[in-house]
């Protein structure tokens, strides 16, 4: 048995010693992969280590050390007087060989939960990997104030109490949630205290914990249609049933929910700019909607995801600052105002659900970095983040117009660029083309851009593009618009229009 086995041990091995991978490491992985395997059989004895190391080509050192290591780790079993020889115990963990096992086939599906079918179909994380331009949701990164940012960093790092450096408190940096506290109740309307505002990983991980803490499988909730894909695809994974409401000329169509749906345990909605359509909810619609939230008792989420960014007159009042009756779970995020990668954001949560979600926070992530609080505290307090919102509402108002201007001169009438009121992205209405061809063309061109249609649930929605004016630098709008308006004429002129 030991011939075989040293026939096998040579077999599996074919060493490369130009590669920057240790030859021990070679080996050791070749080995591992026959026990693995079934090539070396339990209860085989191996061959000597000086024989092996000389057909090999390699010290018996070597040899040596790799041995030791699969015994330590229970592939090998070494027997004082014996010699060494492949173990049973790791035989027998090997899972059971099928029929055509060695051919190239489907590998057999392990046993999920109905929850994962659900996730694996989402489309909310659509080529988040990559940033080109035109990319919705992604700000202006060229223009972060890098340096003074680094400065409050570098202040986290080096003046935070040892206590910053350990998990922290689940509910986030009281210093940061008196910031965020400050300003909301200046720039958005917000009626809250410090004691209510809890830290998450970005907006839609707040999503997550709201439907995590509050929603039971098969509860109804409401949503708006066409609306926020994340936030849909959390409260449908966790069993709820969620109803798409249509949107009207003053936001979610109330009327049209109570007379389809059953009566919702939560409605989430955008009311300051609605996504992605960019509807802003009228004042009557909003008194209608939190009289009826109160009414049944359903909660309502507000995601104010881009409200700072408003270019005539100041940002609208929060749909929060209304409620007296505190149904209203308003969550903002860093992704849009400073920069994705932070991945921070804050839900700020009616008084009697706050000892929950900071419990159900434990359980799901336990906690943000508390560094990076720090670091945004200091950002705020010290006046720079109110600074880099003024800075970022006039880029983008120059951005959203020049792609307008560009778009109407240069795509030949197959595209119907909506002018942007507010946020960072704008609708561009397709005339005699798909949207998938279109999208297809333009991700080819080296351009990004989303199909409306992808927001949809049931609501009919007239093929157009969604497009980010936010990340592409204003001096290359002309260039950029002009490929994207080349893309689509060229897949309208392939597809025979």
């Amino acid at each position: 048995m030991a011939a075989t086995a040293r026939r096998v041990l040579l077999s599996m091995v074919d060493l490369d010693r130009e590669a920057p991978v240790p030859l021990y490491q070679q080996l050791d992985s070749a080995w591992r992969k026959a026990v693995l395997s079934g090539s070396l059989k339990a209860g085989a004895r191996l061959p000597a280590t000086r024989g092996l190391a000389e057909d090999l080509g390699v010290s018996r050192l070597t040899v040596q050390n790799v041995y030791e290591q699969l015994v330590a780790e229970g592939y090998f079993l070494s027997r004082r007087g014996s010699g060494t020889f492949v173990a049973r115990i790791a035989a027998e963990n090997l899972p059971p060989r099928r029929p055509g096992a060695g051919r190239a086939a489907v590998p057999r599906r392990q046993r999920l939960s109905a929850r994962s079918l659900t996730i694996e179909s989402t489309r909310a994380t659509t080529r988040l990997g990559e940033v080109k331009p035109f990319r919705p949701g992604v700000p202006a990164l060229d223009l972060f104030p890098r340096r003074a940012w680094a400065q409050c960093w570098s202040a986290a790092v080096n003046k935070s109490p040892p206590a910053a450096f350990g998990y922290g408190d689940m509910a986030g940096s009281l210093r940061l949630r008196h910031a965020i506290a400050d300003h909301l109740a200046d720039a958005r309307g917000v009626n809250c205290d410090a004691a209510q505002v809890i830290i998450t990983a970005g907006a839609q991980q707040a999503f997550s914990l709201i439907a995590f803490t509050l929603l039971d499988p098969g509860v109804v909730t409401w949503i708006e249609d066409p609306g926020h894909i994340a936030a849909r695809d959390a409260m449908t994974s966790l069993g709820a049933r969620v109803m798409p409401v249509p949107i009207d000329a003053e936001g979610i169509d109330l009327d049209t929910a109570v007379a389809r749906h059953p009566t919702p345990w939560l409605i989430f909605v955008t009311p300051s700019h609605q996504h992605p359509l960019g509807v802003t909810m009228s004042l009557r619609r909003r008194m209608a909607l939190l009289n009826y939230a109160s009414s049944v008792g359903a909660w309502i989420v507000e995601d104010d995801y881009d409200s700072e960014f408003r270019y005539r007159g100041r940002p609208l009042a929060a749909l929060q600052g209304l409620d007296e009756n505190e149904v209203v779970l308003y969550v903002g995020s860093f992704s849009k105002t400073l920069f994705p990668g932070l991945r921070l954001g804050y839900l700020v949560a009616p008084p009697g659900l706050v000892d929950v979600f900071m419990a159900a926070q434990g359980i799901l992530i336990q906690g943000v970095s508390s560094i990076a609080q720090e670091a945004v505290a200091s950002f705020i307090e010290q006046g720079r983040f109110a600074a880099h919102i003024r800075k970022m509402r006039i880029a983008y108002r120059e951005r959203g117009e020049r792609l307008v201007e560009v778009l109407r001169s240069e795509a030949g009438g197959l595209l119907e660029p909506v002018p942007p009121q507010a946020g960072m992205h704008l609708l561009a209405k397709l005339d005699g083309i798909g949207e998938d061809a279109a999208c297809e063309a333009i991700w080819n061109a080296g351009v990004d851009a989303l199909p409306l249609s992808i927001y949809s649930v049931t609501a009919p929605v007239s093929p157009a593009l969604v497009l980010g004016f936010a990340c592409a630098p204003v001096e290359k709008i002309p260039e950029l618009g002009r490929t994207l308006a080349r893309a689509v004429i060229g897949a309208h002129m392939w597809a025979g229009g």
